[in-house]
């Protein structure tokens, strides 16, 4: 089992930070580090829904390039 993001110290916040590309991870305090490593529902672009809802992707054939 893992340990929950608010109960890990400074150091393995920081490496885990530095390690998944947030941008100053290496000059943010504790508390800083939390906020960027906690997810919370309805922020980030990553929870955003790029395809509209009506597309269905099954409707798509892959056609392998030779055969184009």
């Amino acid at each position: 089992m893992t340990t929950p993001i608010p109960k890990m110290d400074t150091t393995e916040l920081r490496d885990i930070a530095v390690r998944g590309g947030i941008e100053g991870a290496r000059e943010m305090d504790r508390e800083e580090l939390i906020d960027a490593l906690q997810a919370r529902p309805g922020e980030g672009i990553w929870q955003e829904d790029p395809k509209p809802a009506d597309v269905n992707p099954n409707d798509y054939m892959y056609e392998a390039p030779e055969d184009r």
